[in-house]
């Protein structure tokens, strides 16, 4: 087992890892987590960037002067490793080292769910020795119930697919804010390549097929009471046409031939592994917030381009918008009254920010399009910004008291944070 050791940290013999290009979103917080005692999990989906985070948090430690043998790092869904207690690893590398129990160490453990009853083993570790512990994991796993076992000890972060900002950064050279054109085109191929690291720097569909696969069997399949596993893929599909739009639940049982109660089981599941995102009924009322129909996203375009094609490039920069308000924790639902919407409400009832996405290179307020954002500014008439997400159109106009601000979607994008102000 300790060859295998070197082989997973090839740092103890003065190796450089590569540790691929730096996702400064996540790397920027290491101080903050250096500062805590608490475990740091990292939970998304399968190839989201997890294990790189992890290399590219040792690569700064070793940059930091820590010592390179106080440094361990285990993938536990190795076969070789995974039926060992983590406890276990870390008591083989005190011996390999000779460490002191008192010394501090840095623990990196991979897909931390493969080893045997890994919360207590934490838990246990956490309570009795001198570690700072990072943890990735799929979320599918992380999400069962620990007993509160690690209640107070674990703090949970999210890894997304990359942002558009970083899918520019592995793309080269970023172009300058006066070569839009550049920006504009990269905002579309970030609608259809989406976001999954590798995927970006290598597009292809048969990764993204495999993917899918890979995700569906091992994190919900293996994990869920799922009987009727082909199913999902068909979910999914329906998904990918309907995103953007109102879910009907029974819609989907009659179509798939499940019950309804199955439906909204599989739908769960598929949120749990990072594929879908749910969002309600922007409303003051918790009874109409819990019954009204569901909008699902995708946490990342480049699924949906997989099951839908290349078209409908409109309902991508709306799921791209929705990703985007996740990644900036601005928390969101849709307005709905009759058939007229608004595609994402964020904000209070007396200060709310109304967003609509129109892909498109023109915007005239007068066409019906824009029914919705009327009637929400007559319902709420203390709103005073709107934002409306354009293809390539930027512009400032009023309409009753509010201000109209039309936006490229590759500026909101890259600058989202300057847009989703609340009042």
């Amino acid at each position: 087992m300790d060859t295998l050791y070197y082989a997973m940290n090839p740092w103890w013999e003065g190796m450089v890892s590569e540790t691929g290009i730096d996702r400064k979103d996540y790397t920027s917080l290491l101080p903050m987590f250096q500062k805590r005692k608490q475990i740091e999990i990292l939970i998304g989906s399968r190839r989201a960037g997890k294990t790189t985070l992890l290399k590219q948090f040792i690569k700064e430690l070793l940059q930091q002067g820590v010592s390179r043998k106080d440094i361990f790092y285990a993938a536990l869904d190795h076969p070789s490793l995974s039926g060992t207690p983590i406890s276990e690893h870390v008591k083989n590398m005190r011996r390999m080292f000779m460490h002191d129990r008192k010394k501090k160490l840095y623990l990196f453990f991979d897909e931390v769910q493969e080893s045997p009853k890994w919360e207590l083993e934490l838990k246990s570790l956490y309570d009795i020795e001198n570690l700072k512990i990072f943890c990735t994991g799929s979320t599918s796993s992380l999400i069962k119930s620990q007993g509160g076992r690690l209640t107070g000890r674990q703090i949970v972060a999210t890894v997304y697919p990359l942002s558009f900002h970083e899918f520019i950064l592995f793309h080269g050279e970023k172009p300058a804010l006066s070569e839009d054109y550049k920006l504009e085109k990269l905002a579309e191929d970030y609608l259809l390549i989406g976001g999954y690291p590798e995927h970006v720097l290598n597009p292809s569909s048969e990764y993204m097929a495999n993917l899918l696969d890979d995700i569906l069997m091992r994190d919900l399949i293996r994990l869920y009471p799922i009987k009727r596993a082909a199913v999902l893929k068909d979910l999914l599909r329906l998904i990918a046409s309907s995103v953007g739009s109102r879910i009907s639940f029974n819609k989907l049982s009659n179509v798939l031939g499940l019950a309804v109660d199955t439906v909204k089981d599989y739908i769960y599941y598929l949120d749990s592994a990072f594929l879908v995102s749910s969002m309600d009924k922007w409303t003051m009322s918790n009874t109409e917030r819990i019954y009204a129909q569901k909008k699902i996203y995708f946490w990342d375009t480049g699924i949906k381009t997989l099951l839908t094609g290349t078209s409908d490039i409109g309902m991508k920069a709306e799921n791209a918008v929705y990703m985007e308000m996740q990644r900036k924790k601005a928390h969101c639902g849709y307005f709905a009254e009759s058939e007229r919407e608004v595609d994402f409400v964020a904000g209070k009832q007396g200060s709310p920010l109304p967003i609509e996405v129109k892909y498109m290179s023109t915007i005239d307020l007068t066409d019906k399009r824009f029914s919705g954002i009327k009637l929400f500014l007559r319902r709420f008439p203390k709103t005073r910004k709107v934002l409306v997400i354009s293809k390539n159109i930027e512009a400032h106009q009023t309409l009753d008291k509010a201000v109209i601000d039309v936006v490229p979607l590759w500026k909101f994008l890259l600058f989202s944070e300057q847009y989703l102000i609340f009042q």
